[in-house]
């Protein structure tokens, strides 16, 4: 009697096939310039490069098919955890902003969710919590703060124009990317200009 050995993880790739697109060739080609334009060609830069891609992957698996493939969120994971031993000195000091911002946005969320049903999606929640790890927590409130105000302008001009009504889901993981990459690349910028800290 012979059994067939079960594919790994079948969905995981699955889920990747919404994602090879025109629009994705653009932003992808205009992550890797921006991000080694703007942080260099340096560890620092590849690592950035690397997730702006992952953070586009998932922005267009969302606007093509309405998803965030797991596989992209694990991937930014893992390269989180390989960042930080790369770039920063080992210690409970220097983990516990990256630890913080895994969970400073998409715990909210998560508990949002359970409250007002379809608040957020799963897989919104699942990409902060990866990109928190990867950005840590000032970051990511900068990142987060960039998206969901992209998102709310975004919304308004679709209600001006009637093209959805107050009800209409919108989204997010587009707007969310948005943020995160602009986080990664102007964070400084950013959390002085939004809220003052240094």
């Amino acid at each position: 009697m012979t059994t067939d050995t079960p594919k790994a993880s079948p969905k995981l790739i699955k889920d990747l096939k919404s994602i090879p697109s025109p629009m994705f060739y653009i932003f992808a080609a205009v992550a890797v310039f921006a991000s080694l334009f703007v942080v260099g060609l340096n560890p620092y830069g590849i690592f950035a490069t690397l997730f702006l891609l992952l953070l586009t992957g998932c922005a267009v698996a969302d606007i093509n098919a309405g998803i965030v493939p797991d596989l992209l969120v694990i991937l930014i994971a893992v390269l989180a955890v390989v960042k930080f031993f790369v770039t920063e000195p080992f210690s409970i000091n220097t983990a516990v902003p990256y630890l913080i911002g895994a969970v400073c946005v998409s715990v909210p969320m998560l508990i949002l969710a359970l409250i007002i049903k379809g608040a957020f999606g799963g897989g919104d929640i699942k990409l902060m919590a990866a990109a928190g790890l990867y950005l840590g927590w000032k970051y990511t409130v900068a990142g987060v703060a960039v998206g969901l105000f992209a998102a709310g302008l975004y919304g308004i001009y679709l209600l001006i124009r009637k093209k959805a009504g107050p009800k209409s889901k919108l989204k997010l993981a587009p707007f969310l990317a948005y943020g995160l990459a602009a986080a990664t690349l102007f964070g400084d910028l950013i959390i002085r200009l939004i809220f003052g800290w240094n």
